[in-house]
């Protein structure tokens, strides 16, 4: 029993950070433009590459910096990503050494008869 909710709690994990890795890397641009916002344009991207718009608008025009910007959060989505399924394959491990849960090999023992009596 204590395996078992061992390897569904691993499971749970796992499949968490699978999502949370897609997630990261699906989003990965919305978080670099949060990034550079929360950084400053000018300072992330170079105060020459941002250009001020009548509007109130900015014009972010370095891609490379941009980019750059963008693979942290892959590096972290794949991180993500690789952990998960790193926890799947110890609880698949665990599964296997595991072998019959212990009721189910208790019931096959055979009785043992005290001969002493």
């Amino acid at each position: 029993m204590k395996t078992l909710l061992l390897v569904l709690f691993y499971s749970v994990q796992a499949v968490t950070l699978i999502v949370a890795g897609c997630a990261t890397l699906w989003w990965s641009e919305p978080l670099m433009v949060w990034l550079i916002w929360l950084i400053g344009e000018e300072r992330a991207l170079g105060a020459d590459n941002v250009i001020h718009t009548e509007g109130g608008g900015k014009l972010l025009t370095n891609p490379v910096a941009m980019m750059k910007w963008t693979i942290p959060f892959w590096i972290l989505g794949c991180v993500q990503i690789s952990a998960g399924f790193t926890l799947l394959r110890d609880c698949q491990r665990r599964i296997a050494r595991a072998g019959p849960s212990s009721a189910t090999a208790e019931e096959e023992a055979p009785l043992m008869v005290d001969e002493a009596k």
